[in-house]
C-alpha cells in the first residue's frame, strides 16, 4: 500500500504515531506538509501530491487538518481519510470554551467539522465513544467512523530499568493545563497530602498556567515541582520514570466522556502506574484494578485518599504497572494498532 499523508501541522503525537504504525507493517507513507500562511498552500499541497511519481493508493489528512478535506475532495480522484482523533468544535468549543455552542465560533468549527466528515471515506478517531459522538452530532453515517487509538512513540517513551526511583514516593502530572485536566484538583489534594511524606512532580504548560501557579502559592505548596519548560525527550522521560505513580485526567469534565489522553499510553509504556479520573473512554482500554487504579473524577478529597491507598501498598503498584506494560506489549505498540488500522482502510 502506498499512502500520501498530507497535513497543515507537523510533528503532532496523532500523526506520528500512526505515520510509524503504517511503516512498520510495510506501508509506503510519503509525507507531504505545508504549515505556511494563506491559501496557496492548498495548491501547492495538490501539485506534491500528483508530482513526480506518486500513484498513491489513498490520501490521510493529518490530524487538525480538516479544512483541507474539502479542498482534495474537489482536487483528488484518490479516497481521503481523515485521522481526526476527535472534532474541532469539541477542541475549540467544549475544551478550550472560545466560544458558546451557539454562536458564531461554535457555527464555524460545527461546519468544518461536518464538510471534513461528510466528504472523507473514513474518519479515524479516538475511542467508542468519540465515535458516537461524532455520529450523534455531526449526523455521521457510524459505518465510516473507524476507532484508530493514538498510541505513543516507544522510541521515546519507553521503559528503562536504569533510572532509579525518588527516594520520596512522588506522584506524576503530565500534560497541557486544558479545563478537563483537572490541575486544581490535583494541587488540592497535594495540599491535603503535605506531612504525608508525598510530593508531587508536575510536568506542563498551557490555557489555564498562570492559574495554576496561582493556586500554587494561594496554597502556600512546598510538596509541589512545577516544571512548566521545554525537557528533551530524554530528559522529560527520566522525570517521569523517577515517579512513583502517574495521574491521568483528573476533572469531572464532558470532553472526558470521549477522549483517552496521550500520557495513559506514555505511563503504560513507561511502566508507570496510572491513576484515573473514573471516565468512559479510557475504561474502553484499560480496567480498573486490572490495568489502572480509579478515583471519582473532580473530587480531591477521593483522589487523597486514593494515593494515600495506594503508597501503602507497593505490592498493589507492581501489578498493576506489571499488567498496564503487557497489555501495551501485546496491542498497543505502534506497529500492532498500525497492523489494525491497515485491516480497516485498506481500499
Amino acid at each position: 500500500m502506498n499512502i500520501g499523508y498530507v497535513n497543515i501541522n507537523s510533528g503532532n503525537p496523532r500523526d506520528t504515531t500512526t505515520i510509524r504504525g503504517l511503516r512498520e507493517n510495510g506501508v509506503v507513507v510519503t509525507e507531504i506538509t505545508d504549515n505556511t500562511s494563506g491559501w496557496k498552500k492548498f495548491i501547492r499541497i495538490t501539485q506534491k501530491i500528483r508530482g513526480g511519481e506518486n500513484d498513491f493508493d489513498l490520501v490521510i489528512v493529518g490530524y487538525t487538518g480538516g479544512i483541507l478535506v474539502p479542498w482534495l475532495w474537489l482536487t483528488e480522484r484518490r479516497p481521503i481519510v481523515y485521522n481526526a482523533l476527535a472534532s474541532f468544535f469539541e477542541s475549540m468549543i467544549i475544551s478550550r470554551k472560545v466560544g458558546r455552542k451557539f454562536s458564531f465560533s461554535g457555527f464555524k468549527y460545527w461546519i468544518i467539522d461536518w464538510l471534513a466528515f461528510s466528504l472523507s471515506k473514513s474518519i479515524l478517531v479516538e475511542s467508542e465513544h468519540q465515535k458516537n459522538y461524532i455520529h450523534k452530532t455531526f449526523h455521521t453515517s457510524s459505518d465510516k467512523i473507524v476507532v484508530h487509538l493514538t498510541g505513543v512513540d516507544n522510541s521515546s517513551f519507553y521503559f528503562d530499568p536504569s533510572v532509579k526511583k525518588l527516594k520520596q514516593f512522588t506522584v506524576l502530572f503530565r500534560g497541557k493545563f486544558l479545563p478537563e485536566a483537572g490541575v486544581d484538583i490535583v494541587l488540592r489534594a497535594a495540599k491535603m497530602l503535605e506531612g504525608k511524606d508525598i510530593g508531587f512532580r508536575i510536568l506542563g504548560h498551557g490555557l489555564l498556567e498562570e492559574e495554576a501557579r496561582w493556586l500554587i502559592g494561594d496554597l502556600e505548596l512546598k510538596n509541589v515541582e512545577l516544571i512548566t519548560e521545554y525537557l528533551p525527550l530524554n530528559k522529560l522521560r527520566e522525570k517521569m520514570l523517577e515517579c512513583h505513580l502517574s495521574l491521568g485526567q483528573m476533572a469531572n469534565h464532558p470532553r472526558l466522556q470521549n477522549t483517552i489522553p496521550h500520557k495513559a499510553f506514555e505511563s503504560l509504556a513507561m511502566k508507570l502506574p496510572y491513576l484515573t479520573g473514573r471516565q468512559p473512554a479510557i475504561l474502553e482500554i484499560l480496567k480498573e484494578d486490572g490495568t489502572c487504579f480509579c478515583c471519582q473524577p473532580g473530587n480531591s478529597e477521593d483522589l487523597t485518599a486514593k494515593i494515600l491507598e495506594l503508597k501503602e501498598k507497593p505490592e498493589d503498584l507492581e501489578k498493576i504497572k506489571e499488567r498496564g506494560f503487557n497489555l501495551f506489549q501485546k496491542t498497543l505498540t505502534t506497529k500492532a494498532m498500525g497492523q489494525e488500522l491497515i485491516k480497516r482502510i485498506r481500499v
